[in-house]
């Protein structure tokens, strides 16, 4: 297990996870691609082009919540998706992620603690990508991906399966919103059998 995961396993609070992560800002991409071999952010872009033809990328309105360093807004650019905004609580991962000129709007900003200034009902797709996880967004902020996305619009949640308590937890969650008639699930693969990442 490297140093970063170490840390990040290790912290006990949502704002050591954030000074963690404003720590390793600038080698992020670098430790997570090369180091790690973590496929999350290009699997949830596959699922993503998959789900929006090439003719409908431009005018899409996109989030990324918990956007990180913006690996992903960088992937879906080279996809086609101009209309990029991103959240993410960690300033030093945002000035990394404002450097890469992919998204329009950036949010400084957690999702779980309060209400955010993210409009709401505006998103076509809102998705996250490692970002619901044990000291990270809760289980709760499902909620706020429904506030964020359009009526009919497409939320999606990558993760690892290995966080067992919290996704059994988020499965609750999602089904009694499902229950409430917020949303409807449409779909749940397990898209890498070898890195445990589910996508709904």
């Amino acid at each position: 297990m490297d140093s970063f995961t170490q840390s990040i396993r290790g912290s006990g609070s949502v704002a050591e996870v954030i000074t963690i992560y404003d720590e390793y800002c600038t080698t992020y991409d670098k430790m997570v691609c090369e180091g790690c071999k973590y496929k999350g952010p290009y699997i949830l872009v596959e699922a993503m082009t998959k789900e929006v033809p090439e003719c409908r990328r431009k005018e899409v309105r996109v989030l990324d919540v918990a956007a990180g360093t913006g690996m992903v807004g960088v992937a879906l650019a080279q996809k086609g998706f101009t209309n990029l905004d991103a959240l993410e609580p960690s300033e030093g991962m945002l000035e990394c992620l404002r450097s890469k000129n992919v998204y329009t709007n950036t949010f400084h900003e957690y999702v779980g603690q309060c209400n955010t200034n993210v409009p709401q009902g505006c998103y076509d797709l809102v998705f996250s990508v490692g970002g619901m996880a044990n000291n990270h967004i809760p289980f709760t902020g499902a909620l706020e991906f429904v506030r964020f996305a359009k009526p009919g619009g497409l939320v999606m949640i990558c993760m690892r399966q290995d966080e067992e308590d919290y996704l059994t937890k988020l499965k609750e969650y999602m089904n009694s919103l499902e229950e409430q008639q917020l949303w409807k699930k449409v779909n749940k693969g397990i898209l890498n059998a070898h890195q445990g990442l589910l996508c709904w």
